[in-house]
């Protein structure tokens, strides 16, 4: 059943799309490029809420809704990353559409969902 973004849910995923690095830093032609999609990416906001979380009991790992349905895996898909002193956050984006929010944790820690101010981009 689909929820809405907590705040710190929601702090998390635009501090990622405004400021994390992509995983693939040749995915766009130009600075311009990687701008303007970096801005139509952030309206999206307002329309994500929250599917599935991840069931291995050690992170706060969410599914993104998009519309309130599932985003498909793209034929293109950009991943952001920025990390915390415990593990590493990545945002997937599939087809422009944000699909994924990985919180994962170094080796055999528990993580709650960090604050933005503790991302490292």
């Amino acid at each position: 059943m689909a929820r809405s973004l907590t705040e710190s849910e929601r702090q998390l995923v635009s501090a990622m799309i405004v400021s994390a690095k992509a995983t693939n830093p040749d995915c766009f032609q130009d600075q311009d490029t990687w701008y303007r999609w970096r801005q139509e990416l952030h309206e999206t906001l307002d329309r994500i809420t929250v599917g599935e979380a991840c069931d291995c009991g050690k992170c706060p790992s969410v599914q993104l809704l998009v519309d309130g349905q599932e985003v498909p895996l793209g034929d293109r898909q950009v991943i952001l990353e920025a990390f915390i002193s415990e593990g590493i956050v990545m945002l997937f984006i599939d087809d422009d559409l944000p699909s994924y929010l990985e919180i994962a944790p170094n080796l055999d820690v528990e993580l709650e969902l960090p604050k933005q101010s503790a991302l490292i981009f």
